[in-house]
């Protein structure tokens, strides 16, 4: 069985799971409720390691999310979670849209918590005045209103 790489929203919800598992130190750094830190202590227990990702892995992670679109809404704590799940051949367990899109497109295996499994997606960002495609969000050049990700 694969290992699991936990993302912050886990600690936050009453789902219990078995195997191995890992989480880089930024998500032991988000968990701020007594909860949370408490399911944290309990997994580190049963065997929960925490380990960092090198920064090829990190830097695999960020291409593929410049890739998939979701490099503007993808967190620090994401990029080191898929990392982490890249280096160990790990599956992410997340209810995060972003992190599993990014993590479906490096081939990486995503186990949904409480939402259904989100399919891997390709974003395109679209003037919401004029409709010209961008390659990134900001203000369009042409008519001077935002530009958005949109499904592609």
């Amino acid at each position: 069985m694969p290992i699991k790489i936990l993302d912050s929203s886990f600690f936050f919800l009453d789902i219990p799971l078995e195997g191995e598992f890992a989480i880089p130190s930024a998500v032991e750094r988000e968990l701020k409720d007594l909860i949370a830190k408490t399911k944290l202590e309990t997994y580190r227990a049963k065997g929960l390691f925490i380990s960092e990702p090198s920064a090829d892995s990190q830097k695999k992670v960020i291409n593929a999310a410049e890739k998939s679109g979701d490099i503007t809404v993808i967190s620090d704590t994401d990029v080191d979670v898929i990392a982490l799940a890249l280096e160990l051949n790990g599956e992410v367990v997340t209810d995060d849209y972003a992190l599993s899109n990014t993590a479906q497109t490096l081939g990486i295996k995503v186990i949904p918590l409480q939402q259904r499994a989100a399919k891997k997606r390709k974003w395109k960002y679209r003037c919401m005045g004029c409709k010209k495609l961008h390659e990134k969000p900001g203000i369009c050049d042409v008519c001077g209103a935002e530009i958005k990700r949109m499904f592609k």
